[in-house]
């Protein structure tokens, strides 16, 4: 008798003359492995991103700490103080905003992986199922053969008046005989086959465990390299051109929302009584006009409150736009 599981979907004679299904440990275990390497790919991925976008905050506090410096300008006016504390207070939003969708995405990834294990215990579960059922199967398999050890020894009984019968009735003993070798040997390779479904169980709980562990140790990394960009900006603050400053400057403001209606963009330059709302195109056009008459004159400051409704990226890339274009600072 071939002690082999016979492959996926295949069929063949059973106790009773009934089919049995049954999937080989080989076939369950490719099916665990693909899972845990879709999985493990899926984190690798997210991690990636979650490099890119740190590598971003880090560019945006760069710029942030360039703004927030020029607070510190002793023989700064208060209209100068103003405008500085509000560009930080913009800036730091900013930043609160990336930390919030950093911690989204790494909270998605966690729940990923979690579907991921959750499919991996139902998938057990299943097999568990499966192999109740063959046991329930072998059992009834047992109570036939109780039976048909009865019936042989009732035909014992009658042996003289069923001479005739004998050979029938060995014949009817041997094959009895055979389908309880085949029941008993099914039996022990289903009790092999669970012991090794469990075994790969505890090995994928501890896959998990080590899956766990790596998170920690990555979040504890980033801490790590967050500590260590504080202090080589400090150092490279030292070296760098000076800060960007509102004092002495045409200061031209930009207050930048979102609301149910659209984007909205209100605009203010000295001498105008209050702020007006413009297109961003009809905003940049005076920008330019500005630029060409102020030059190296022209501070660009952006305002973005607290519940601006928009996200990091919107916001830092509107600020980006208008302060590399037309801000003093960041022209060559």
């Amino acid at each position: 008798m071939d002690a082999s599981f016979p492959a996926i979907g295949g069929r063949h004679a059973g106790i009773g003359g009934e089919n049995s299904f049954w999937p080989s440990f080989t076939d369950i275990m490719m099916v665990i492995t693909m899972i845990f390497l879709m999985a493990t790919s899926l984190l690798v991925v997210r991690n990636w991103q979650l490099v890119a976008e740190l590598q971003e905050s880090i560019a945006a506090e760069r710029m942030a700490a360039q703004m927030i410096e020029s607070t510190s300008q002793e023989n700064a006016t208060l209209e100068e103080r103003l405008a500085n504390a509000e560009q930080s207070n913009s800036i730091l939003r900013l930043r609160l905003m990336k930390k919030d969708e950093e911690l989204e995405l790494a909270q998605g990834a966690i729940r990923e992986q979690e579907s991921s294990i959750a499919s991996l215990e139902l998938s057990n579960r299943e097999l568990e199922s499966s192999l109740q059922q063959t046991r329930s199967e072998l059992d009834a398999a047992n109570l036939e053969i109780n039976a048909a050890t009865a019936q042989y020894q009732e035909l014992a009984q009658q042996l003289e008046s069923l001479n005739l019968q004998l050979e029938q009735q060995k014949l009817a003993e041997e094959q009895t005989r055979s389908q309880l070798e085949v029941a008993r040997t099914q039996i022990a390779e289903l009790s092999a086959s669970s012991t090794r479904q469990q075994q790969s169980i505890a090995r994928l709980t501890e896959e998990k465990s080590l899956l766990n562990q790596e998170i920690e140790a990555y979040n504890q990394q980033l801490l790590t390299l967050k500590g260590d960009y504080e202090t080589v900006k400090s150092k490279y603050e030292e070296l760098i051109k000076p800060a960007r400053s509102a004092r002495g400057k045409y200061i031209a403001e930009v207050y930048y929302v979102k609301g149910e209606s659209g984007e909205i963009i209100r605009y203010r330059q000295p001498g105008d009584e209050g702020y007006s709302r413009l297109s961003l195109a009809e905003v940049e056009a005076r920008l330019d006009k500005l630029k060409r008459e102020q030059g190296s004159n022209l501070y660009v400051k952006i305002i973005i409150p607290k519940d601006s409704g928009l996200s990091y990226s919107e916001a830092w890339q509107f600020m980006r736009n208008l302060l590399v274009k037309y801000d003093y600072y960041y022209q060559e």
